[in-house]
């Protein structure tokens, strides 16, 4: 276990969550990414995230209050769905964990 890793587990991260952002690092076949890297992309998919869920509930609030109220269920079923999707699509729970941890660590090694 290298220096970053240390510092992960000491501020944020899990040893789960850290054993999975090797997982991730893994994959990359041309290895190009770095541990670094990986939690700048995470933090940005973070806000990516929190937009899209932003907007999936500005749309169904939007359709309850013009009026919409036969279709109150289906609104429902979207605000639901979508942002399962988003959670899963972008793992928002290291995502979370890599935005705090930026933000706890402002001597720009990470």
């Amino acid at each position: 276990m290298n220096s970053d890793e240390q510092r992960l587990l000491q501020k944020a991260f899990s040893a789960k969550d850290n054993a999975r952002l090797n997982d991730i690092l893994a994959r990359d076949e041309k290895k190009t990414d770095s541990l670094q890297s990986l939690i700048r992309e995470l933090e940005k998919r973070f806000w990516a995230g929190v937009i899209c869920i932003g907007l999936i509930m500005a749309v169904c609030i939007y359709g309850m209050i013009s009026g919409h109220r036969d279709s109150l269920i289906s609104y429902g079923i979207v605000l639901l769905l979508g942002s399962a999707i988003v959670y899963f699509v972008i793992p928002m729970n290291l995502a979370w964990k890599a935005c705090k941890f930026r933000r706890r660590n402002n001597d720009g090694l990470f």
